[in-house]
């Protein structure tokens, strides 16, 4: 059905309807919107508070187990054991596992006792080694299965932390090295030197399985929630562990957003979950960055769900003013139908179709009107038939007004045409003559009528200029007939300014003189020039300077 077939009274509640839908829709598009980005906002926000708090806690942990290998480094035990290994020149490895045999010194079984500081109450340590200063492992402590060796997940060679002897000045530099993979877990090593003063003697590494007890994931996430996954990675991002300490696939960046004070927050994708936000801060004194993600959709959860109710509400509210809309229109468009019908009888002539003026609201005022002015239409129709006849009279003297203006018109369009075919006519005739002046000229110039002196040559020259300058006139009143037809060119070219001006001095010469005036041209550079027409140019300061010279007093 077209909306045009439809009456009044069931256009209007439609109308209303649909004005109340587009306010409603785009009222709960905005809040949708508002509350997407509160939900987002406040999501980042709460996710880099608690990644800073991470990374807090965990440079903490680091710091702590720092000072405690930092306290076993400066152990004279390790130090006395270092220093006799260098003053041997060489050392055995021990077994890690066996005790004391015949063929481990003393200083090395003290050593050995002091190093098992780092292996009590720590489930993430894998093994504590003392090397040398070039590079032997003196002591090996650590996890072992029966067989006396280390598990063959863990790397017999861990890549320890490097360390500098040639930088190495103080005892605390403790190094703390990247994640990295073996086995299917995910390993790190911490290293701090030995030092005798400012000389290095060796240092400690340890290797570390990154590991989550039950009570650390419990804790975990009653700090970061349930929906939240933490992440460690590299600084570099080569590779991704659960807190757990096993390997997963680095998220897909998609959009980077540094709101977040500490930390870097970005829009990501992981194939498990979808969509995320992840907050990420740098845990200082490691190379190792705290990851956290939280799924978009854990975020848009409560805004989607306080949609739905709004919605609800929405569609009531919408329901409830259709019908209110169709009872107001059906209140107001039953007399405006009877109006109208009136309206449609006055048009074919009838008077007499009564209309209901009762009441005082605008629909009977406009009915109070709409009699009164049917009362008036017979005197305006009788009125408006005069002035149509009049108005047929003055549109007869109109035409012919006309009729005149287009005569005048065609006797201007062919005086026109006369001046110019006379300006035209005028300029060829005057050109003939001057063109055999200025040739005349030229052959009195070369001497062809015997020799020339330079006084002559000098007036001959003014003589050639003045020609050239009758022809510009010319020129110009053909442009002028040009111009006055619409048609007018300019050739421009750049020329040097100094030769442009000083051509004007031989033309107002005479002028100057016979007012005693003083005249100087001072000189530019030959590299600057003008982009214009030649001739205009010329023309223009010409006139310029006659004028100066007629309002100069003389001798000025």
């Amino acid at each position: 059905m077209r909306l045009r077939s439809l009456s009044l009274e069931q256009k209007l509640p439609l109308l209303m309807t649909g004005v109340l839908v587009i306010v409603v829709g785009a009222s709960l598009v905005l809040t949708y919107r508002t509350l997407t980005a509160s939900a987002r906002a406040a999501a980042e926000t709460h996710l880099s508070q608690a990644a800073r708090q991470l990374a807090a806690s965990i440079e903490t942990g680091v710091n702590q187990r720092a000072a405690l290998q930092r306290r076993v480094a400066s152990d004279s035990a390790i130090q006395r054991a270092l220093r006799s290994v260098r003053t041997a020149g060489r050392a055995q490895p021990m077994n890690p596992v066996s005790s004391v045999g015949p063929d481990e010194t003393a200083a090395l079984a003290a050593a050995r006792t002091a190093l098992e500081r780092l292996t009590t109450g720590n489930d993430s340590t894998v093994r504590v080694q003392l090397w040398s200063e070039d590079g032997r492992a003196l002591v090996r402590l650590g996890r072992e299965s029966a067989a006396g060796t280390f598990p063959a997940e863990v790397p017999e060679v861990p890549p320890w932390p490097s360390v500098d002897s040639s930088a190495v000045v103080r005892q605390d530099s403790v190094r703390v090295g990247e994640f990295y993979s073996s086995g299917g877990r995910v390993y790190f090593g911490i290293s701090v030197p030995v030092a005798d003063g400012s000389r290095l003697l060796g240092h400690i590494g340890e290797q570390h399985l990154v590991v989550a007890t039950p009570n650390t994931e419990r804790g975990l996430r009653a700090l970061i929630g349930e929906e939240v996954t933490a992440r460690y990675r590299n600084r570099d991002g080569a590779l991704w562990s659960t807190v757990a300490g096993v390997p997963v696939d680095a998220v897909e960046r998609r959009e980077e957003d540094d709101r977040a004070a500490n930390g870097s927050v970005f829009a990501g994708y992981r194939r498990e979950v979808g969509d995320v936000v992840v907050t990420e801060a740098s845990i200082g004194g490691t190379p190792w960055v705290i990851a956290l993600e939280l799924p978009t959709r854990a975020i848009l959860a409560a805004p989607r769900s306080t949609m739905v109710r709004l919605g609800l509400l929405s569609l009531l509210l919408v329901t409830a003013s259709a019908v209110v809309s169709w009872l107001i229109s059906k209140r107001i468009t039953k007399p405006l139908a009877t109006l109208a019908a009136a309206s449609a009888a006055l048009a074919r002539g009838d008077v007499s179709l009564p209309v209901d003026d009762a009441g005082g609201d605008e629909v009977a005022h406009l009915a109070k009107a709409f009699t009164a002015m049917r009362a008036e239409i017979a005197t305006a129709h009788s009125e408006l038939e005069a002035q149509v006849e009049e108005a047929q009279c003055v549109t007869e003297e109109l035409e012919q007004a006309n009729e005149q203006l287009i005569e005048s018109k065609e006797a201007a369009e062919l005086g026109n045409r006369a001046k110019s075919d006379f300006l035209a006519v005028m300029s060829h005739e005057l050109r003939t003559p001057l063109n055999a002046i200025g040739g005349y000229v030229q052959l009195l110039d070369i001497g062809v009528h015997g020799p020339v002196n330079e006084q002559q040559r000098e007036a001959l020259s003014r003589i050639a200029r003045s020609q050239h300058r009758l022809l510009t006139l010319i020129n110009d009143v053909l442009n002028f007939a040009k111009l006055d037809a619409g048609r007018l060119d300019f050739h421009r070219t750049p020329f040097p300014i100094n030769e442009a001006l000083g051509a004007l001095e031989p033309l107002i010469a005479p002028q100057v003189r016979a007012k005693g005036l003083t005249y100087a041209q001072v000189p530019c550079g030959p590299a600057i020039t003008v982009f214009a027409d030649y001739d205009r140019f010329h023309q223009v300061m010409l006139n310029l300077l006659s004028n100066a010279i007629k309002f100069t007093p003389a001798g000025g």
